[in-house]
């Protein structure tokens, strides 16, 4: 299934925008007056209508909508660029829309909801903000824009505006407006009643010397079903009341426990760290994540790894068949970030299809694609990279100036975690 990726979901609302509004304008014959400040303030609402809605609609985590916009990772960076462009085009809809100068309801209404979205935009973005407030009231007053939500929608149809006269565009902006607050509603309070959480116990403990633990969870009830290479939501008694993270699950699908691997890397990665002890309940939330070498259009693969980001590797190398043929390179910064090489070994000595190579970064300088394929042909194969932003995008670059085709590199963001 194609997915919707960033560079073209923004572009084909302001497309498709533009020609709703040009359909219905060519086709008016109504009384309403307006001018073109009227129709360029009414086009920035009915896009904010749209990119909120959307917003709503993805913060539900469903599965139909993940698979549209290729995994939750990049659907929350969708989210997250999103929220400020609504914003952005709230702002600039009030400061070009004409003002009437008789008195509606609706008027009061528009400017409190500006207001509260602004507030709500700012406290979601702003990483003081974010620091200084607790995750469980970040996150409640982040569900109140649902609310500031509905007060725009009821701003619109409480003043008069050229919108309403239009068939074509007033049902899309409408229908999208009840999408969006269908979608919050969901979210806020019925999502938990359909996504129970599988309860486990944490059954094992490994600390390695790197600032990164292993951990092996067995199911308390019901066990997981899993994808190679989707992660989960994992909330630890003791840790922290409310808060959860994602983690890829690093095992076989088809086992009963899971794998987890977590560097620290903030307050809550250390405290697991330093708290977690056998036996503790775990809540697991899942899966999610469209990472997964199958969805590759080639058989030929390239696997690059970075650090951390082994670790949806270590459930394909487990998950995959002789009809593949794969390269996997993982780099890491010194010998002591190598804590997967043997069990790598031992797997890949099986799969006489994976290629392993670790690159140590400290002794032979970073990987490369030239490094490895200065005469080969990249075209027919589909690379999966997972690791650190700025080594994700230097093999893009790479890769692209191999002939690689955007749309055979495949990658995890976990920047939203």
């Amino acid at each position: 299934m194609r997915t919707i990726k960033q560079e073209y979901y923004f572009p084909g609302l302001i497309a498709l925008m533009f020609v709703l509004w040009g359909v219905d304008l060519i086709l008016y014959s109504g009384s309403f007056e307006y001018t073109n400040s009227n129709i360029a303030g009414e086009i920035f609402s009915s896009w904010a209508v749209t990119v909120f809605a959307v917003n709503f609609l993805m913060a539900t985590r469903l599965k139909w909508v993940e698979r549209i916009f290729g995994g939750l990772d990049k659907m929350y960076m969708i989210h997250r660029r999103a929220g400020i462009i609504g914003f952005t085009l709230l702002v600039l809809h009030f400061i070009i829309v004409p003002r009437d100068p008789v008195f509606t309801i609706g008027k009061p209404m528009g400017f409190y909801a500006l207001i509260l979205i602004t507030a709500g935009i700012v406290l979601s973005i702003t990483p003081l903000f974010k620091r200084i407030l607790k995750y469980r009231k970040w996150l409640n007053f982040h569900k109140l824009m649902g609310l500031f939500y509905i007060l725009g929608i009821a701003h619109a149809l409480n003043v008069p505006s050229l919108t309403i006269e239009l068939p074509v565009v007033r049902t899309y902006v409408f229908g999208m407006a009840f999408i969006g607050i269908a979608a919050w509603f969901y979210k806020a309070f019925l999502y938990s009643f359909f996504n129970r959480k599988k309860e486990y116990s944490v059954m094992h403990l490994q600390r390695f010397e790197n600032d990164v633990i292993e951990i092996i969870l067995k199911p308390r009830n019901k066990k997981l079903n899993f994808e190679a290479g989707q992660f989960a939501f994992f909330s630890f008694k003791g840790i922290s009341k409310q808060e959860q993270h994602p983690f890829t699950i690093s095992n076989h699908p088809a086992e009963d426990n899971l794998r987890i691997t977590v560097k620290a890397l903030g307050d809550y990665t250390s405290a697991i760290q330093t708290s977690l002890k056998k036996g503790t309940q775990t809540k697991v939330l899942g899966p999610f994540g469209r990472f997964n070498y199958k969805y590759g259009r080639y058989k030929k693969q390239l696997w690059l790894a970075g650090g951390i980001g082994i670790t949806p590797f270590l459930s394909f190398i487990r998950d995959i068949d002789q009809e593949y043929s794969v390269n996997l390179v993982w780099s890491i910064n010194n010998s002591r970030d190598a804590n997967y090489h043997d069990e790598i070994i031992n797997l890949t000595t099986n799969k006489t299809n994976v290629k392993y190579r670790l690159n140590d970064s400290e002794k032979t300088g970073h990987f490369t694609i030239d490094r490895m394929y200065r005469s080969i042909d990249l075209t027919n194969y589909s690379v999966f990279i997972c690791g650190p932003e700025v080594m994700r995008e230097s093999f893009i670059k790479q890769l692209l100036q191999k002939g690689v085709s955007i749309r055979d590199i495949h990658y995890e963001d976990f920047g939203f975690r």
